[in-house]
């Protein structure tokens, strides 16, 4: 019996314990709300805007979601999960995570509106308020800046550039592409590394993209700095960057006979001298230039001056070749192969020679075939009296 009362009253005093520490007043009810029930934007723009939906002491209920009180021509969405909804589950004590997404046209009037999130359960509701403090748009603006804005190479090189172009607008843009470059050059745009050469480009409202522009030189450029303006035009904005190559001098050379010609005559076993010119047609001095020859078989070849120094530009060099065909070199035409190679530059020409026997071998010749007369005149007229 004592220890029956003694339980009891622990009971009584614990129940007295809990009591005085509970809340009085505790929370109940369903809440509605955002971290940023006021917010500033500019027309033209879209934001997004996050929402939570709070059940405290209620039980799990299913929440219609609607929004009133829409500008005209503002368009308004709750997004759960990335998609767009009509209604939320909350559970007890829990909340629901949602967005609310706001796409407004340009044309809107700056000033200050107002839109009403409504949440509406089955035992509560709860209204939002949106405050919206609407700047003007920005204006349209597009800007091209290149990495490197100055490349060099040569003529034979390709001028790779990267720009990256942005559109600094609060609305899409069709942006068309196009170069001021010098006669015989040529311009290509593509999209960062891919491979499509491009002519327009399409861009979102503050989107940037990287453009690779590819510039070759014509083939006779001359050495110096090129200036080539790139122009990006969309339907409100447009934008341009400076280009700049630095185009490096290259000599071109050319091997040739003194009067035009490439071909001469020899005698077999004789060496003969052949004039040749060299002629450097670039726009930098040929240097440090050997030359050499690819002779038929027995054949000798050897050059005079075997290397020259310095070929300047649109200048000529004099040199001599000296060619001796094979000593057995049989009557006819042969090709020999001249070539001239210098720092960064080479050339070959087929010079082509008419081989000829000499007329030593000739009268040598005769006198084998008269003696031959002889020994056989000879022999009919001794073995003939028999």
């Amino acid at each position: 019996m004592r220890v029956a009362l003694f339980a009891a009253a622990l009971l009584a005093l614990n129940y007295s314990a809990v009591a005085k520490d509970a809340d009085p007043n505790p929370i109940q009810g369903l809440w509605f709300a955002t971290d940023y029930p006021a917010l500033q934007i500019r027309a033209g723009e879209d934001t997004t805007l996050p929402l939570t939906i709070y059940n405290y002491g209620l039980p799990p209920q299913r929440t219609a979601l609607t929004i009133s009180d829409t500008p005209a021509g503002w368009k308004a969405d709750i997004t759960g999960g990335g998609k767009p909804v009509s209604a939320a589950f909350v559970d007890h004590d829990g909340k629901a995570s949602l967005t609310l997404k706001l796409s407004i046209p340009a044309s809107a009037a700056p000033g200050t509106y107002k839109i009403l999130l409504h949440a509406e359960g089955d035992s509560a509701k709860s209204d939002l308020p949106i405050a919206i403090s609407l700047a003007a748009p920005l204006a349209a603006k597009l800007t091209a800046i290149p990495k490197f804005p100055v490349l060099k190479g040569s003529p034979k090189s390709s001028f790779d550039f990267n720009v990256t172009v942005k559109n600094e607008s609060g609305s899409d843009m069709l942006v068309n592409l196009s170069a001021d470059a010098p006669p015989g050059f040529t311009t290509t745009f593509k999209e960062g590394y891919g491979t499509q050469e491009l002519t327009s480009l399409p861009f979102k409202a503050g989107e940037s993209k990287d453009l690779s522009v590819s510039i070759k030189p014509a083939p006779n450029a001359p050495a110096g700095e090129v200036a080539v303006l790139v122009h990006a035009v969309g339907d409100k904005a447009q934008a341009e960057t400076r280009l700049r190559l630095d185009i490096a001098g290259q000599p071109s050379l050319s091997l040739s006979g003194e009067d035009g010609r490439l071909s001469g005559n020899a005698y077999a076993g004789q060496e003969k001298s052949f004039p040749l010119v060299l002629h450097n047609s670039g726009t930098a001095s040929a240097t440090n230039i050997a030359l050499s020859a690819s002779p038929p078989s027995g054949w000798k070849v050897t050059f005079d001056p075997k290397q020259i120094p310095e070929v300047p530009v649109d200048a000529d060099q004099k040199i001599n070749v000296l060619i001796t065909p094979g000593p057995k070199a049989l009557a006819g035409d042969y090709m020999v192969t001249l070539t001239a190679a210098g720092t960064g530059q080479s050339q070959s020409a087929e010079y082509r020679v008419s081989v000829t026997t000499s007329t030593l071998w000739g009268l040598t010749g005769v006198g084998v075939i008269g003696a031959a007369l002889l020994v056989l005149v000879g022999a009919v007229g001794r073995f003939g009296r028999r």
